[in-house]
């Protein structure tokens, strides 16, 4: 499943559109749309960072995102020094507390790629003198994407999260409006749908990977992370690696064996585990 946030209607519409979305009707505290069998279902959140995070986890704790789900936050952004454009962003900074966030970005794309800021209030560059501004040059900002990616790493790892947004204004909030945001969307909506598309695909060859796994396969790998005594969190990053390495072709498992023939492995601790695991990942990327 692919979860789509966006924080008003005119940013959704497209993929309302396209994906033929049915509006749930039992859901009364935010406007919910899914096609069950296109795989999607799109929140509309509100504006802000306190909108968002609360519908991000209403939404997940009901349907439950698996380690297969994706979630995608689109919609329109300021930028410092651009009019125009559309980026997926491979950093997001917390204005208020100063914290940042690092999406993992897995994904082919045609898009600029830039870091974005995010505060409780819209940027307005005629209220903000330039020497206190926290806007650095060459920024997005928006009101949402750190609250999305703070509540969402609740059911998403950070590969399975995906921000792209669109420049409408340079902090001119004033020239602003719904009509203007529409008409980006639309500007926009062959390369995002395209790359929505691309991202279901995805999904469907993961789920695919996952369920068609075999069962020697699974032992194998099992077998492997018991001998490098891996931790939870790198047991974790081991499946990460090995969904991309199915996704993209890469044969791990000739690589798994050969290391048994040498006598890499079992590992005596997990010292010399950490060490083999890197030697694993060094061999395949």
């Amino acid at each position: 499943m692919l979860y789509i946030f966006t924080a008003l209607y005119c940013e959704a519409h497209i993929f309302i559109k396209q994906f033929n979305l049915i509006k749930n009707q039992e859901t009364t505290c935010f406007q919910e749309f899914y096609n069950e069998i296109c795989g999607i279902r799109l929140t509309i959140t509100g504006v802000g960072e306190i909108a968002v995070a609360t519908a991000i986890g209403s939404v997940c704790s009901v349907y439950k995102p698996t380690q297969d789900d994706l979630l995608l936050n689109v919609g329109i952004c300021a930028h410092t020094t651009k009019n125009s454009g559309i980026f997926l962003c491979n950093k997001i900074k917390e204005k208020a507390t100063g914290r940042t966030f690092y999406p993992d970005m897995l994904y082919r794309h045609n898009f600029y790629e830039g870091t974005i800021v995010t505060g409780m209030l819209p940027w307005n560059i005629n209220n903000e003198p330039l020497e206190t501004t926290t806007v650095p040059a060459g920024n997005l900002y928006d009101m949402e994407a750190a609250a999305v990616y703070q509540a969402g790493v609740h059911f998403f790892g950070p590969h399975q999260m995906i921000f792209l947004k669109i420049v409408s204004d340079r902090g001119t909030i004033d020239e602003v409006s719904k009509e203007r945001a529409t008409l980006l969307m639309e500007q926009y909506q062959d390369c995002i749908i395209d790359y929505v598309l691309r991202i279901c695909t995805i999904i469907q060859k993961l789920k695919s990977h996952n369920s068609d796994l075999c069962q020697e396969e699974k032992q194998l790998l099992e077998t492997f992370c018991a001998d490098l005594h891996l931790s939870k969190t790198m047991r974790d990053s081991m499946k990460q690696y090995v969904q991309y390495l199915t996704l993209t072709g890469i044969n791990y498992i000739s690589v798994i064996h050969d290391m048994y023939e040498k006598n890499l492995i079992p590992c005596k601790d997990k010292r010399e585990g950490k060490q083999r695991f890197e030697e694993f990942k060094r061999r395949l990327f």
